[in-house]
C-alpha cells in the first residue's frame, strides 16, 4: 500500500499548494499506526476544536463527583458571550438547564455562552492539566471564548495537527486518562451536527459511519478534528486552515478546498479497507 499512500500525500501536498494561506494534516491509521502528515507541527487557532479538553475534563470531574451533570444552572444575561450558540439570544433568569445540555450546546451547536459557563465551573488550569498528561506541549486553553482583550494583548488558544491526533489517539485509546472520561467525550463528540459545525471531515463520509469530532472557525482559520470509524479500518484525522482570505466572508471556498483533502483521505482509507494488499477488491 506504500505507493498508494505516497500518491495520497503527493496530492495532500498539490491541494495544500493551490491554497494560498496555510494548511496543516495530520492522519493517523488506527490500523497499521500509519501517519499522513502535512506541516503538522505548525500552531495554529484551535478555535472551538479547544471544546473537545473541555469536555474531557467536564466528565472527569463527573468521574470524580465533583460535578454533578445533572444539576441545573440558571442562565442570566451576565453569562452572554458572542459568537456561535443560541443562549446569547435567550432572555435572562428564564431557562434553567443541567450541566450535561451546556455540555451538549457546546458541542452541538459550539455555544460559546455554554462553554464560557462551563470553563468557569472547572477552571482553565484543570483543563490543561490532562493536555499535559497526555504530553502535549503547545496545545492550551489560555482564555474564554470571544475575550478579545486577551485576543488583542496575543493570547490565544492554540494546537497543532500533530497533537490533535495525539488527542483523539488517547481518546481512543485511554492509555492515560481514565476509561469513562474518554468513552464520554466520544460519545459526546459523536452526536450530530450541523451546518458549518458539521466541520468538514462529516462533509466527506457517508452517514452511516460514525464520526466523533468538533470542528472550529474564527476569523482567518478553519479546522476540524475527530476519529472517523470506518468500519474494519478506523482513522483519525485532524486538518486546519490558517490565512484564510479576507473575501471568502463565509468560508465557502475554504471549506470546499478542505473538504477536497478529507475527501481524498477517506477514499483512500475506503480502498484499503476493502482491498488487498496487492489491490484486489475484498467484496
Amino acid at each position: 500500500m506504500s505507493l498508494l499512500l505516497n500518491k495520497l500525500k503527493d496530492r495532500i501536498k498539490e491541494k495544500s499548494q493551490e491554497f494560498d494561506g496555510i494548511i496543516g494534516v495530520g492522519v493517523k491509521d488506527l490500523t497499521t499506526d500509519q501517519f499522513i502528515e502535512l506541516n503538522i507541527d505548525e500552531v495554529f487557532p484551535a478555535a472551538s476544536i479547544i471544546k473537545i479538553p473541555i469536555i474531557i475534563e467536564f466528565f472527569n470531574q463527573v468521574e470524580l463527583k465533583k460535578v454533578d451533570p445533572f444539576k441545573e444552572i440558571l442562565y442570566k444575561s451576565e453569562m452572554r458571550t458572542t459568537g456561535s450558540g443560541i443562549l446569547k439570544s435567550l432572555s435572562s433568569g428564564k431557562a434553567s438547564l443541567p450541566l450535561i445540555d451546556y455540555v451538549t450546546l457546546m458541542t452541538i451547536i459550539s455555544d460559546n455562552t455554554a462553554t464560557n459557563i462551563l470553563i468557569d465551573l472547572l477552571g482553565i488550569q484543570n483543563i490543561n492539566v490532562n493536555l499535559e498528561k497526555i504530553g502535549l506541549i503547545k496545545t492550551r486553553l489560555n482564555r474564554k471564548m470571544m475575550n478579545m482583550e486577551l485576543f488583542q494583548k496575543g493570547i490565544d488558544n492554540i494546537t497543532t495537527p500533530r497533537e490533535m491526533v495525539y488527542l483523539l489517539n488517547e481518546l481512543y485509546t485511554s492509555k492515560t486518562l481514565s476509561k469513562f472520561s474518554c468513552e464520554e467525550t466520544i460519545k459526546m463528540l459523536k452526536k450530530p451536527k450541523e451546518g458549518l459545525i458539521q466541520g468538514v471531515i462529516r462533509n466527506s463520509i457517508k452517514e452511516s459511519i460514525p464520526v466523533a469530532d468538533k470542528s472550529g472557525w474564527v476569523g482567518g482559520v478553519l479546522g476540524d478534528a475527530g476519529i472517523v470509524y470506518l468500519p474494519n479500518y478506523p482513522y483519525i484525522i485532524a486538518v486546519f486552515m490558517k490565512h484564510i482570505s479576507i473575501t471568502d466572508i463565509h468560508w465557502y471556498r475554504a471549506c470546499s478546498d478542505l473538504t477536497k483533502i478529507t475527501t481524498l483521505i477517506h477514499n483512500y482509507f475506503e480502498e484499503v479497507s476493502s482491498s488487498t494488499p496487492e489491490g484486489r477488491r475484498r467484496i
